[in-house]
């Protein structure tokens, strides 16, 4: 990320506007000593080829968003960042809110960054993976969604773990259970990237999950869906096939794998 400082007598919002023309749609700047995080509206939308995977398959993983101009998704996840902070839940603390750009008090480093660390301890990575879960449990016991729930969208920040990058959002005909549902998706697909030297206990994540939120119905669901597309799990591992994958894909594959194993209790 691109880190811009202050100039003596320069305003905040000057030092922004002066910094918007770069290419990076979130960056930092030093202001009065203190570091900040800007954020670029941006829109939101599903591809056409993201549809007709969802149109085909009817994964949860894949509900395409809905369709939203820059203002439009800037507006929204600016109104999410202050309902969920009314929730009791930790979001970034918004400096300035303009037309196509927010500022940010900088709540610290993203998760996916600790947790990807080749020489991380199980001690580390479980207490980074336990404290983004519980700020998940927190938005889905307010009967709310995160939308991108990935592990790089959980920032972490003297002992508190904040959800950022809230601008997604979906048909008001999709059921919440399904959004959560699809919100812990994504946390387990995210933590087949780390890159540590031992496996990751998916019960112990999957169960603690359930504990906080009494969702018990998802481990079923996550195995149905794994049974659901085994002939794909079993492509995904022919060489001739996987070669064709994405990262991304194969990540998808190797999660589903470990959760047809997963125990039945």
């Amino acid at each position: 990320m691109l880190g811009y400082g202050f100039v003596m007598g320069m305003s905040l919002e000057e030092l922004v506007e002066q910094n918007l023309s770069t290419s990076q749609e979130v960056f930092s700047i030093i202001f009065n000593g203190e570091k900040y995080w800007v954020k670029k509206a941006r829109a939101t939308k599903s591809s056409l080829t993201h549809k007709m995977y969802y149109f085909l398959l009817h994964l949860e993983l894949i509900i395409p968003v809905e369709k939203k101009s820059p203002h439009q998704a800037l507006q929204f996840e600016v109104l999410k960042i202050k309902k969920l902070k009314k929730l009791g839940i930790d979001t970034p603390q918004l400096i300035l809110v303009k037309d196509d750009y927010f500022v940010m008090k900088n709540c610290g480093k993203n998760i996916n960054s600790y947790i990807r660390k080749r020489d991380i301890t199980k001690e580390k990575m479980y207490y980074y993976i336990d404290k983004a879960l519980e700020t998940l449990c927190k938005i889905h016991n307010a009967k709310e969604y995160h939308g991108g729930a990935q592990a790089r969208n959980f920032t972490y920040l003297d002992g508190i773990v904040y959800a950022i990058d809230l601008e997604d959002s979906f048909d008001k005909s999709v059921d919440l259970s399904l959004l959560q549902y699809r919100d812990f998706l994504l946390f387990l697909l995210s933590l087949t990237k780390t890159r540590a030297s031992f496996e990751l206990d998916y019960n112990y994540i999957i169960d603690k999950y359930l504990l906080q939120t009494k969702n018990y119905a998802f481990k079923q669901k996550l195995q149905r869906m794994a049974s659901k597309i085994s002939l794909f799990i079993f492509l995904s591992e022919l060489k001739w096939f996987n070669r064709f994958l994405g990262r991304d894909v194969k990540g998808f594959f190797q999660l589903f794998k470990i959760l047809k194993g997963l125990d039945s209790e």
